[in-house]
């Protein structure tokens, strides 16, 4: 069934405090879920969902034949909020494996990840550019003779250029080498590199550009940084190492994004948490992540929402010893809802089936949320049932395995309470959705002033239907669209002395 705006209503229940902070949120419902195995690729992973400027959903990716490896294959994907793929970019090097993805200011896209020279050659990190037609604009390989270089997370710079970070150096298997990062013009052309830690498994995860600075989260240690762990590199656009963080995390870092205060928050892999800092890189806090205990976990996503908040996505698993003595592990997606504190509002798993993740996620403009990662399949490896893998970038150089990319969709969130349940107030509103007038409904326990509000999901003030006194009992006041006002979910929110209620409508025009 396809998911149109004008035949399923998208109810989202947030409540707005004075400060606009969401709680008491209910996880979100399970809209849909669609795998993705293309053409000519027994093997298909889906590593990171961008939105575009025209709703649609840009991965970065791999989809290719394990048992044939040569250079077909796509390393990027087209898909509408449907679930329809619109296009697929093809391998222009040997066995590529896009990682991560950006959308540049003029609606055209790139990709990092890692490729190979040719079949005996070394890993090699890429840079794609890609139309929004699908077509590529050109492709830039960055390879030094007999090592394994590799990127990891790409972001677009004021001046039409990119900076990237992964791994170089590498020896042995791929998790060996030093963090990189990569400084190209518009056109790939290198800037300026640099590399950075002594440590063997040394290597940068993630990368934004914020405040005029390239922050690259990265693991490993140096010189001024000796303690091993996670840090925060900061460097100017002209490639001046600026500082780094002291407050060490003894852990693997995953994923990093600009907080709305101007500082920055990430979480790590194993027993993920949710850490901020400020604009300098000063731990501000840290937040657990709820737990089963003896579970497996590892975390590989966090975005910003748009009340300011946090998506959070990974897998969340669990062991058991088979009767012949093995141990088994299953992996389910997962997903955790954050406020801008920290503060957990919902924590769900997702069963597809035994053995999968969600790499990446992103919130929808309507509300909701899009998450893709690989369901994967047990195969026989070198005669071990129980061998498999869940990343590609991690062990995928010619082995024989299957796996599906996927996505799933969530509704918005929904069973939100008042801030005061013993409020006396109540609002109706009617028709929803609707195109141009809303009614709103609301009784007043005793003649007073009363104040009927409209908010978009971000907390922004987008009219005030009313502002008077009006007599005890029920009243009824008309909304009527604003100009510019575009169809999406908004907040109306009714206040009488101390009291609130807020419900929601959607607007399609």
């Amino acid at each position: 069934m396809r998911y149109r705006h004008s035949s399923l209503i998208l109810l989202v229940m947030i409540t707005l405090l004075f400060t606009f902070q969401s709680f008491g949120l209910d996880p979100p419902v399970k809209l849909w879920e669609k795998q993705y195995s293309f053409p000519g690729g027994s093997g298909c992973f889906f590593y990171d969902v961008e939105l575009t400027p025209e709703n649609n959903l840009f991965i970065s990716g791999v989809s290719r034949d394990f048992q044939n490896p040569d250079s077909t294959g796509y390393c990027a994907f087209l898909i509408d909020l449907d679930g329809n793929n619109i296009w697929q970019v093809d391998f222009t090097c040997l066995l590529m494996s896009g990682a991560d993805g950006v959308i540049l200011p003029d609606g055209s896209m790139a990709i990092t990840g890692y490729c190979f020279t040719d079949m005996e050659g070394s890993h090699a990190l890429f840079i794609m550019k890609i139309a929004q037609d699908g077509s590529t604009e050109w492709t830039k390989v960055y390879d030094y003779p007999d090592t394994k270089e590799e990127g990891y997370g790409i972001t677009c710079l004021p001046d039409g250029g990119f900076a990237v970070c992964g791994k170089v150096n590498g020896t042995g298997t791929i998790g060996f080498g030093q963090a990189w990062l990569l400084r190209t013009d518009a056109f790939g052309d290198t800037l300026w590199t640099d590399t950075w830690g002594t440590a063997h498994t040394n290597r940068g995860y993630d990368i934004v550009f914020n405040n005029n600075e390239i922050c690259m989260l990265a693991l490993g240690e140096d010189d001024t940084l000796a303690t091993y762990g996670t840090h925060l590199l900061f460097y100017s656009p002209d490639g001046e190492y600026l500082r780094g963080t002291t407050d060490t995390l003894n852990t693997e870092p995953a994923s990093i994004c600009i907080a709305s205060d101007g500082g920055y928050t990430f979480t790590n892999t194993a027993f993920p948490r949710v850490w901020h800092t400020d604009q300098y890189g000063n731990m501000l806090w840290w937040k657990d992540i709820y737990v089963t205990p003896n579970d497996w976990h590892k975390g590989y996503c966090i975005r910003r929402t748009m009340d300011s908040g946090y998506i959070f996505s990974g897998w969340d698993g669990f062991y058991e010893y088979e009767p012949d003595g093995n141990l088994t592990d299953y992996e389910e997606g997962w997903l955790a809802r954050f406020d801008s504190e920290g503060n957990e509002l919902w924590n769900i798993n997702n069963t597809i089936s035994v053995n999968h993740a969600f790499y990446s996620v992103v919130q929808l403009p309507e509300g909701g949320y899009m998450a893709c990662g690989a369901y994967n399949v047990w195969e026989s490896m070198n005669g071990n049932d129980n061998q498999w893998t869940h990343s590609p970038l991690e062990d995928m150089d010619g082995v024989s395995r299957g796996s599906t990319g996927f996505l799933v969709r969530y509704a918005p969130e929904t069973g939100i309470t008042s801030p005061d349940s013993d409020s006396s107030l109540s609002i109706e509103v009617s028709p929803s959705p609707f195109s141009s007038v809303l009614c709103v409904s609301f009784n007043l326990p005793e003649s007073g002033e009363a104040t009927v509000l409209v908010y978009d999901l971000s907390g922004r003030l987008v009219d005030t239907v009313t502002d008077e006194v009006f007599p005890a009992g029920e009243s009824t006041v008309q909304c009527t669209v604003p100009e510019g006002v575009s169809s999406g979910c908004y907040l109306i929110r009714y206040n009488a002395g101390s009291e609130s209620a807020v419900e929601t409508v959607v607007l399609l025009k």
